[in-house]
Order: C-alpha cells, then structure tokens, then sequence
C-alpha cells in the first residue's frame, strides 16, 4: 500500500526528541509491508542538518522558523495557536503533489496539529483513508495550562482551550481511526469527544532490547546522583526542572554529595543560571543513556503537559528507578507499582532520601523497571497493529 506520513517535526530514529523517535519507529515498521513517503515541517537547525545528512528522496518537507510560524498564527486568529503555527499554503500544495504523485492509498497522520489538512484529503481523494496518532490529548494539556496559570495568562490558555477542543473533537472524527499510546488517552478521547473509532499502540521508547541494551550499557550508577530528563524548551520541562532544583536545595542539607543533572537541549538562559558545583545543565548531549545509566535514580516533579511520558519510560526501561507524580505517570503506572508516587514537595524529598539511602530498594526497583516495561510496552504490539491497519481490504 503507498502511505504518506505526514507530521509537524521531522520524524527520525536518529532526532533529538522522543516524539521524532518515536515517529521514526512507526515509519520503519510501515516500510516492511508499504511504500512510505513522508511529508514533514522542519523547524530547527538540526533536523535541517539531520534531513540533509539522511538525504532521502521520498522526504519531502517544508522549512519554518519562528517567525513564519509568528505570521502564520496571526493568519489564523480563529485557530489555536498550536495549530495554526502547522497552517501552511507551501504544505498544502506538497501535499496535494504527494498524493497524486505517489498515488496514496493511506495517509498516516501525526499529532492533532496535523488533523487540520484532514479536510483537504477528504475533499480532494474522498477515497482515501486517513488514521490520525493523537500523541496526547491536547485539550487536557491546555487545560491544565489554564488551571495551573493565573491573570492574563489564565485567560488566554482558557480561550486556547476552548478552540482546540473545538478543533480537536471536529479533526478526531473526521478521522478514519484515531490511534493513542496508552488506555488513559483512549477513554479520555472517547469520554469528551465521544469517539468510538480508537485503538491503542504502544509508544517507541527508543530501546529495540532491553536486555540487550542492558548487557551492552552496564548500570554505573553513582550515589546521590539524580537526573531529569526533557526538552528544556518546553514549558512543563523548564518549571519542572526548576521545582527539582528547589527541592535539590533542601536535600543538599542532609547529603552533601548529592548531584542533579538537567539533561536536554535548549534550556533556558534563566535555567542555565542556576548552574553551580552540584546543579549541572548539560544543554544537548550526544548520548542521554551516558547521563541516565550513572544517575541512581531519576526525578520528573511534573505538573504540566499531557499523554505518555517517553523520558518516564525509558528511565524505567534503562532500570533507573523513577519518582514522579500523576502527570510522569499517567498511561504508564497510576497505581505505583514500579514508579515512586509523589506530588507535594515534601513527598518528593522524603521519596529522594529514601531511596537514596536505600541501595538495595534501588536495585529491586531496577529490575522490576525493567520487566515492567517489556511486559506493557513492547513495541511488537505496535507492529502488529500498524500491520492489520493497513492490510489490503
């Protein structure tokens, strides 16, 4: 079957963030039984620099910056901004090109910003079938934006939330099938929006064998040495290592050779100034899994964002134990089976010491990590979904 994938971030298995990963995965395994060709925005220097390196011919892509995703926003006041930055007439155009070049059976399309070109296949290739990966929902994120926000900035995520669950419910529908990562976004989408045409895969976490990858990167962990793990540019990453750096302050008191890495790229100026002998901003680093195999355990103090969280599970997948609250784990493990639960400031602290203080605990959770991942979130179940969704009918 010819499928075109398209997405708002180039999708790679080698991109520096977990959503083009993870986009990447599901490329490679539609390639098994389709002919795939991909349609993509590039928005920073390095995925110019990753598209060019990789140089292949059935990529197509549009290039935006700041300021074209700036105009195109102000172009569309009555989308969602989120949205409208992905609104574009060159995209359109390429897209249209694609699918008649390539003669497209399928189109696979990533993120909700992406629904909005739905309506354009449908009215130009009616025939063609469209499944729609929701990589969270993005009301909830928006909405707990709002909550979380005060004054002006309360009032605009309010209204942001209001358009795009507009905008979402009316993208989710007209979509053929609407794909999630884990049960949580699935009864959600189908509680607000009603939606009955859902279905699960699992996400991409970045590790192919566990074991393997285990064997191959032996544990040196190092005591009282904690990690974050993000895309410092993203809000909910920033506030949330600035919570850990808070809370480092306090624990710093009762064990002097505690360290905290902040491990991403694109942290702030205002985050890097928080750099001394024991807060370490590593900005971008070739290999995260260097950080997070020496770190004894691994602390996401969360309040923001929405959907699985791939840096949760693939701390946990590396068998570094995690300590998060109800936004790290939520789709992974609410109930806290292997996940350390915490949400107030003091729990976090009093669950840092603990296992801090605790080596064999450490260990035990290290293991218990990693059979956790493999039994809930192989990717083979992904491949077989993907599979018989675009069996030949």
């Amino acid at each position: 079957m010819n499928i075109l994938h398209i997405s708002p971030y180039y999708p790679s298995l080698e991109t520096n963030h977990a959503g083009g990963v993870c986009m990447g995965k599901e490329i490679e395994s539609l390639e098994k039984n389709n002919k795939v060709y991909i349609l993509t925005f590039v928005a920073s220097a390095y995925d110019r620099k990753l598209a060019a390196l990789e140089g292949k011919e059935h990529y197509k892509y549009v290039v935006i910056n700041k300021w074209s995703r700036i105009i195109h926003i102000l172009l569309e006041p009555f989308l969602p901004a989120y949205f409208a930055a992905r609104t574009s007439y060159r995209y359109a155009f390429k897209l249209i090109y694609c699918m008649r070049k390539y003669n497209i059976e399928a189109v696979h399309a990533e993120y909700s910003s992406m629904g909005q070109y739905i309506w354009l296949i449908k009215k130009i290739f009616p025939y063609v079938r469209i499944h729609l990966v929701e990589h969270d929902v993005t009301a909830q994120s928006y909405e707990r934006k709002k909550e979380s926000s005060k004054g002006f900035r309360r009032w605009y995520y309010e209204w942001e939330y209001k358009k795009i669950s507009k905008q979402e419910k009316y993208y989710c529908r007209k979509a053929d099938r609407v794909l999630t990562f884990n049960e949580k976004d699935c009864r959600l989408l189908k509680n607000i929006y009603k939606l009955e045409n859902v279905q699960v895969i699992n996400p991409y976490y970045g590790i192919d064998d566990i074991y393997a990858d285990s064997l191959e990167k032996k544990r040196k962990a190092e005591y009282a040495n904690v990690c974050f793990l993000g895309q410092m540019g993203r809000e909910e990453n920033h506030l949330a290592a600035q919570r850990l750096i808070r809370i480092g302050y306090k624990i710093k008191e009762m064990i002097p050779e505690l360290n905290i890495y902040i491990i991403g790229n694109q942290p702030l100026e205002e985050l890097k100034e928080e750099q001394n002998e024991f807060i370490h901003i590593t900005g971008f680093v070739e290999d995260v899994d260097e950080y997070l195999q020496r770190a004894q355990i691994a602390v996401f103090p969360l309040i923001l964002g929405a959907g699985i969280k791939i840096k949760v599970l693939r701390s946990l997948a590396l068998g570094i134990p995690v300590i998060t609250g109800k936004v790290g784990a939520e789709g992974i493990d609410e109930s806290g089976e292997v996940i350390s639960l915490a949400e107030t400031d003091e729990e976090y602290i009093s669950n840092i010491l603990e296992l801090i203080k605790d080596e064999k605990r450490c260990l035990e959770l290290s293991c218990l990590s990693q059979e956790y991942v493999k039994r809930n979130f192989d990717w083979g179940k992904s491949e077989e979904v993907l599979r018989r969704l675009y069996e030949r009918e």
